[in-house]
């Protein structure tokens, strides 16, 4: 639909044609204008087809102030081509958004995926209670702040060398060779 209403945007002669028939319907004292008492009949009938309250003198007024860009009293046919522009160009955007949330919600999807495949990961691997033995012995031991991270090296190299035994033969041959 959005490549639709691009065309529309586009085409100055179309957009003629589409607008004009909608508002010689509202123009219904063919004085090629629109006033506000068939603007207030256009909105009337918008809320009834919408099942809403009729639009107040005040909306009406509202309205016809934003519409009538040259202050005549009046709405012409390029004021209200104007109108259908802004219409479709916020259909366009409402489209354009709609495309956005979806496309950022597979995003967040593929994004959880992986890290609940990740979590998945560090639990059967071992990784967590292996970091979570580390970190108590950092607290117990009260490993000074800029010795963390050796301390870390450290304890995982000999926890790898601890386990190695439990490991496939493809995982530990590494850990053979590197000492």
């Amino acid at each position: 639909m959005s490549a639709e209403i691009r065309r529309i945007l586009n085409n100055e002669e179309e957009l003629i044609n589409i607008s004009r028939p909608i508002f010689q319907a509202v123009d219904v004292d063919n004085s090629e204008y629109i006033d506000e008492k068939e603007l207030y009949q256009m909105m009337c009938n918008t809320a009834s087809e919408f099942q809403i309250a009729n639009p107040t003198l005040e909306e009406v007024q509202t309205t016809m102030q934003s519409l009538d860009r040259n202050r005549d009293g009046k709405i012409s046919l390029d004021e209200y081509i104007e109108l259908v522009k802004g219409l479709l160009r916020e259909m366009l955007k409402g489209e354009t958004d709609a495309q956005d949330n979806g496309n950022e919600k597979k995003a967040e999807e593929q994004i959880n995926k992986q890290l609940q495949m990740f979590e998945k990961y560090l639990e059967e691997s071992g990784i967590t209670m292996a970091f979570q033995l580390i970190f108590a012995e950092i607290l117990t031991k009260k490993i000074e702040p800029n010795n963390v991270f050796t301390y870390t090296a450290m304890r995982l190299r000999q926890i790898g060398k601890e386990i190695a035994h439990l490991l496939p033969k493809n995982l530990t041959a590494n850990i053979s060779e590197s000492t």
